[in-house]
């Protein structure tokens, strides 16, 4: 055989080879964003709506996307803090504490938010085999007895806190820091209410699979 049939040979079984190789693995296009997000709701309870529990959570909703801005704020405050420490030389503590005070707003009412969606941080290493209206069960046990009463007991106690803080006038105790403590003690109770909201139109949900009512809404 010739150095030139030799190396037509060679590019022949190269060539088979790789097409072998293609065909032993195909080539996979895989989402990994849908991926991470069926893994991280695989677990989750979808529950019927109720007319009642969908009015519910538009208001909250709303309630939600001004409370959004808040982090676009605060994001602004912190590199504007940062600026003025390292460039400018000037630190402001009333600016610090707003930092505090915002980023306290946001999480506080997110855990709502979490709880509307079903997005909080669950431990499904036994509910994820029990059947589903075993876990609405839980579901509508643990908002009854733990979640709702949890709410009142804050809300109850919160509202004194808050009035006592405005008729003192109180204020941060650091020099140069803001005033009128109160209103940001005012978000404990407000933060509160949200949750229980938000609670009390998952347990519509849930008793509208468990005992039909109030009567789910048709699903579109």
């Amino acid at each position: 055989m010739t150095e030139q049939g030799t190396d037509a040979a060679l590019v022949r079984l190269q060539t088979g080879h790789n097409n072998m190789s293609q065909q032993q693995h195909p080539e996979i296009n895989l989402d990994l964003e849908q991926v991470e997000d069926a893994g991280a709701r695989s677990h989750g309870l979808d529950f019927p709506h109720t007319w009642l529990s969908d009015l519910i959570e538009k208001a909250l909703e709303l309630l939600s996307y001004v409370l959004n801005s808040i982090w676009i704020v605060l994001i602004v405050i912190i590199v504007s803090n940062v600026i003025m420490r390292y460039a400018l030389n000037v630190n402001y503590i009333w600016i610090e504490e707003v930092q505090w005070h915002m980023y306290a707003v946001g999480f506080m009412f997110g855990i709502g938010y979490a709880l509307m969606h079903d997005a909080h941080v669950r431990v499904d290493a036994l509910a994820a085999g029990f059947r589903i209206r075993t876990r609405a069960w839980i579901e509508l046990i643990s908002i009854v007895a733990i979640i709702l009463p949890m709410c009142w007991i804050i809300i109850s106690y919160g509202i004194p806190f808050v009035e006592a803080s405005y008729n003192r006038g109180e204020r941060s105790s650091a020099p140069g820091g803001l005033a009128n403590r109160w209103m940001i003690k005012s978000v404990i109770v407000l933060a509160f209410a949200y949750i229980g909201l938000a609670a009390f139109s998952r347990m519509l949900r849930v008793t509208a699979l468990l005992f039909n009512f109030p009567r789910p809404k048709a699903a579109q």
